[in-house]
């Protein structure tokens, strides 16, 4: 699914360096989904698609959960489930974005508003265009009209808990699948926090951290017009299998490694002598002037 938003802060101009923002925001909801973590921890996992593999790293500390993107050690994301922000932290510039939850629903709004009178201002162009022009002007906004639409279908997820377990990074977790429109979309090995030996303000701020990220996506399928199911299972994933259509595999995730080594302050904390940028206005889109 494509963001608007988040593609308009990776291109904007005074965020040329901030490309962390689409690994980090895009994905912090994948790397919670796919993760797990201890407390005062770091974690290391591998993501694998195709024959292409990564790894990333996430810290957890304090109430604070730090991701560190693949081949982006310099610039990371900082969770704080104290505040309920993301921060997204360019060390090369010395500066960092912060967005509450609050500020991406305004986003989005602008985003919806800005579509609309787009469209309004292509209908009154379309009134002066030569019949041939203004049929295929037509055609096009109104394939656009039917796949917003489609996607706003609800679509009903199924989720089941089998029998089978499995043991990753020593732990042990049971294996869930879930069903759209009867096709298996994934398959993922869940433990309870309380198994990971967390802490209960590290367990609390993963399980703030994840509804977070559910109500980001829900604001991202606000922009898009559309309506994509998601899991809703409680705990801690270990294992996660992502599968295509016809069955194929897509992506994987799996615990790699853990450290349960203490994490020094100053990872969980924003530089003192680092500036914040405020967060940047939509553009205006083409055809809405």
């Amino acid at each position: 699914m494509v963001n608007i938003l988040m593609n308009y802060l990776l291109h904007k101009p005074k965020l040329h360096n901030f490309g962390l923002i689409k690994s980090g925001l895009l994905c912090s909801g994948l790397l919670f989904l796919s993760q797990s973590a201890f407390a005062d921890a770091t974690i290391v996992y591998e993501l694998t698609s195709g024959v292409q593999k990564t790894s990333n790293m996430m810290q957890i500390k304090d109430g604070k959960i730090r991701f560190t993107p693949p081949n982006k050690q310099n610039n990371y994301s900082l969770y704080d489930s104290q505040t309920g922000t993301l921060t997204h932290v360019d060390s090369g510039q010395r500066q960092y974005l912060t967005m509450d939850e609050k500020m991406m629903t305004e986003q989005a709004n602008k985003v919806q508003q800005q579509m609309a009178a787009m469209r309004q201002k292509m209908e009154e162009k379309m009134k002066d265009m030569p019949p041939e022009q203004k049929k295929q002007v037509e055609q096009m906004m109104n394939n656009h009209l039917s796949r917003v639409e489609e996607n706003k279908i609800p679509h009903k997820i199924e989720q089941k808990k089998t029998a089978r377990t499995e043991t990753v990074a020593d732990i042990q977790c049971s294996v869930y699948e879930s069903y759209v429109g009867g096709i298996k979309v994934n398959e993922i090995c869940m433990t309870e926090p309380d198994k990971m030996g967390l802490s209960t303000q590290d367990a609390d701020a993963l399980m703030s951290m994840q509804e977070f990220m559910k109500r980001m996506q829900k604001v991202a399928q606000k922009m898009m017009g559309s309506n994509v199911p998601t899991a809703d299972l409680q705990g801690v994933p270990l294992h996660t299998t992502l599968f295509a259509p016809d069955g194929s595999v897509k992506m994987e995730t799996r615990l790699a490694s853990v450290s349960t080594s203490a994490i020094s302050s100053d990872k969980v904390t924003l530089p003192a002598d680092y500036s914040a940028i405020p967060m940047p206005q939509m553009p205006a889109m083409p055809g809405a002037q």
